[in-house]
């Protein structure tokens, strides 16, 4: 099969732990101080990196994080004026105590000047939107309340747009019914290979609402959200029921504009192999196609890659494809769901086209008619 595609690339470094948890919870206890005179820290937030579950230290600097699920998680400090601290923690193996030394953040001139009143900012901040929160069903109610933090550079050499932001973005998604606190480490459109890329850590804090109405909302769009996601696609891997989730998966290859699939589908122990009772392995070389075959696309999919060139345009929604690309030697996945190096995978297709917007957080848990 050859076909030729435009392909969005994009990766998004976030826990992708979901709902495999056992019934088991785990408790973690620290302090937070200066590494120059060892002060405490006061007010340092301390999370799991992509869940609700997070506290502030103490006056001197003390916490303690509970309600963690089993598994491997990334623990993430974080304080204005301060570098980013993180650990990986594994509840099989937790310390008695951690102790976090945050170093001072030095800002270069510039780096925290903003000016979004330009004519430059608002074109550059529409480009960042699109990609950074995206174009799908659930976008339009999904806003960046706090935008005035972030500031642009476009590389014109190199033709590429790059964002920061000197707080963490706060985004109210009134769909999914999440405020999610991204905290931005890097992204940059390259308009030379049509390629978008950004990473951070997140934070969830759940809406509230007394309207039962609205709260059957969110727990429906929360179910579109993860049906067909590649969280979904990882856990129905771990769970051996991949064709049962609705899942098909085909080998592919490219070489220059063209695209050339597998006609039979291939199985997941040529991809996907489990290392101990802890840990899962993706290895593969080239790319897996994988298609979703219980859902079709969105119609806000079909406009995102339309193009006014395409003298033959698509009209009509498909089954949800997307392509997936390993661009180290291989990757581990523990049970719970987590992607130790998430930095290893890049998507197109399908999953390059949901972005924040659609993002959930680890602990959430699909019903059984979204399981499957």
């Amino acid at each position: 099969m050859n076909l030729w595609v435009k392909s969005l690339l994009f990766f998004l470094s976030l826990t992708l732990s979901a709902n495999l948890f056992s019934q088991n919870v785990f408790r973690i206890e620290g302090t937070v101080k200066t590494e120059s005179s060892l002060e405490p820290v006061a007010g340092t937030q301390i999370f799991i990196n992509g869940s609700t579950i997070g506290v502030l230290s103490d006056e001197d600097g003390f916490f303690i994080l509970t309600n963690i699920p089993s598994g491997v998680h990334e623990v993430v400090v974080k304080n204005l004026g301060f570098e980013t601290a993180t650990i990986t923690i594994n509840t099989n193996d937790l310390a008695e105590n951690y102790s976090f030394l945050l170093v001072e953040k030095v800002y270069e001139l510039g780096e925290v000047t903003v000016k979004p009143n330009t004519q430059n900012w608002k074109y550059n901040f529409k480009e960042f939107r699109n990609s950074f929160i995206g174009l799908g069903p659930f976008s339009k109610n999904t806003a960046i309340k706090n935008k005035e933090v972030i500031n642009f550079d476009f590389n014109i050499e190199d033709r590429t747009l790059s964002a920061f932001a000197y707080q963490r973005l706060e985004i109210e998604n009134k769909e999914l019914g999440y405020i999610i606190y991204f905290y931005l480490e890097e992204f940059k459109i390259n308009y030379k290979n049509g390629t978008t890329f950004f990473h951070g850590q997140t934070f969830f804090r759940e809406l509230s609402s007394k309207r039962k109405r609205t709260i059957n909302k969110w727990k429906k769009n929360r179910e579109k959200a993860y049906s067909g996601s590649f969280v979904h696609f990882t856990n129905s891997l771990i769970e051996a029921s991949l064709r049962e989730n609705g899942f098909s998966v085909k080998a592919e290859k490219r070489e220059k504009d063209a695209r050339y699939i597998s006609k039979d589908t291939v199985s997941a122990s040529l991809f996907f192999y489990k290392i101990d009772s802890s840990f899962f392995q993706f290895k593969f070389i080239n790319f897996l196609n994988v298609t979703y075959e219980d859902e079709y696309e969105d119609m806000s999919y079909l406009h995102s890659i339309a193009s006014p060139f395409d003298q033959n345009p698509r009209l009509l929604p498909d089954l949800q494809n997307s392509s997936v690309t390993l661009i180290k030697d291989s990757v581990l996945v523990d049970k719970s769901g987590f992607i130790l190096d998430p930095t290893a995978l890049l998507f197109d297709g399908y999953w390059g086209f949901e972005k924040v917007s659609d993002m959930l957080p680890l602990k959430y848990e699909p019903t059984d008619s979204s399981k499957k």
